[in-house]
């Protein structure tokens, strides 16, 4: 039986604009449609320009049609490289969880619109292999852009992958009580993913595994709705 939904309050909103975008110069942009706005989101420089990230390769990947969208924390070191989101090791594993959810690899771009909290990669730790989180000025220059795409592709499913991504648009409580359950806000249904980093301990313990398995259940009831 599928499990029940808990509706939420809505957060507070960003107090960037949902119907237009601006250049890095500051001037507004109609968008119009979706691959306006993606051609917009791949010629930005803005925080190359503040001096955040050596290179901008602003990635954006979907389709117009996409019911289900996933958001993340960053682009990797490999998405960069290779222009494809989540493509490296924590990409794959949460492609593979999709999978086991019941979607194809051709979902991902057409039917699963895949997004991230920031566009660029945005480096490595200092003396690190981990990746820098980006930081809460890269976050506010990037969110007009993610705000956009979600106000035009008007997605019923949000997957929300990572603790970055859960605080912003879910709740800062811990993953373990958010892990494998349902959230409708705002007429959408939110479900919550551990990152797949091997970085990151969280799925180590096996009630966390648990509560991933229960995650990917709920993605597989809310592909077949």
């Amino acid at each position: 039986m599928p499990a029940a939904r808990q509706r939420l309050t809505p957060l507070p909103h960003s107090s960037a604009s949902l119907q237009i975008s601006s250049d890095r110069q500051g001037q507004a942009l109609p968008a119009v449609s979706l691959p306006v706005l993606q051609t917009q989101i791949r010629a930005c420089t803005r925080c190359e320009d503040a001096g955040h990230i050596p290179e901008a390769r602003p990635l954006t990947t979907g389709d117009p049609d996409a019911r289900f969208m996933v958001i993340g924390q960053a682009p990797s070191r490999t998405a960069h490289v290779t222009n494809t989101f989540y493509r490296g090791p924590a990409g794959e594993r949460l492609r593979a969880w999709f999978v086991m959810a019941g979607f194809t690899e051709a979902d991902f771009g057409t039917r699963v619109y895949l997004a991230a909290i920031t566009k660029c990669f945005p480096g490595r730790l200092p003396g690190s292999s981990k990746d820098r989180l980006p930081s809460k000025a890269e976050q506010a220059l990037c969110r007009p852009w993610l705000d956009q795409e979600i106000a035009l592709l008007q997605p019923r499913v949000v997957i929300l992958f990572g603790s970055l991504a859960i605080q912003t648009f879910l709740s800062k409580d811990p993953l373990s009580g958010l892990v494998g359950r349902a959230f409708e806000k705002d007429d959408r249904l939110y479900l919550p993913l551990p990152h797949s980093s091997g970085a990151s301990t969280w799925l180590n313990d096996a009630g966390n595994r648990a509560l991933l398995a229960q995650g990917i259940e709920r993605l597989r009831e809310a592909r077949a709705a």
